[in-house]
């Protein structure tokens, strides 16, 4: 990473560079020197970065982004996203037989290469999902995709399509999914 991306990253996440500093020190294990860690500790335990001088799932987030080196191509997943996508889905299975919530590493793999092919944010990401569960919950979640489906499915011709862009770009241009669909009852 860049030290401009790196700056632009630890203002964007609201944190000053001694911030940074005193959370790396931390999960480092070293001392740190030249600037006081009282204040700065004050502040990372007040933002959930740290708990009992040591980081937290938040914090080891942050530090896990920024410690790996940017390559074309490599999608960072945040823990804390995934499991927030994850709490949408019910639990248990679908009435397919299939579980609605699918193991956290496939889901972590599958928005890897759902960011790579499209360009939504997470707060997209949550807000489609939402919309595209709660249409399926008043028919009681038949014919609804599992967790890891919703964001990418292979095609018999080895293409991949995602629901959740499709969902994704219905949130961005304020449209709203059909409920009504053969809704009439035939007497």
């Amino acid at each position: 990473m860049e030290m401009l991306e790196l700056f632009q990253y630890i203002e964007d996440n609201k944190l000053s560079p001694n911030q940074y500093y005193l959370l790396w020190s931390i999960h480092m294990k070293r001392v740190p020197k030249y600037i006081k860690g009282d204040t700065e500790l004050r502040f990372l335990v007040a933002e959930g970065y740290v708990e009992d001088k040591k980081i937290t799932q938040k914090g080891l987030d942050l530090l896990s982004i920024i410690n790996q080196e940017v390559k074309p191509g490599i999608v960072v997943v945040k823990t804390f996203d995934v499991d927030t996508y994850l709490s949408l889905f019910p639990k248990g299975k679908l009435p397919s037989g299939k579980p609605a919530r699918v193991n956290k590493r496939n889901i972590e793999e599958s928005f890897k290469w759902f960011f790579k092919s499209y360009d939504f944010d997470w707060e997209t990401v949550i807000k489609a999902t939402g919309m595209y569960i709660d249409e399926y919950e008043v028919k009681n979640y038949l014919y609804m995709r599992n967790s890891q489906y919703f964001i990418r499915k292979q095609n018999s011709d080895k293409t991949w399509e995602s629901e959740l862009a499709n969902y994704c770009d219905m949130v961005l241009s304020g449209d709203q999914p059909d409920t009504n669909h053969f809704s009439e009852n035939v007497v």
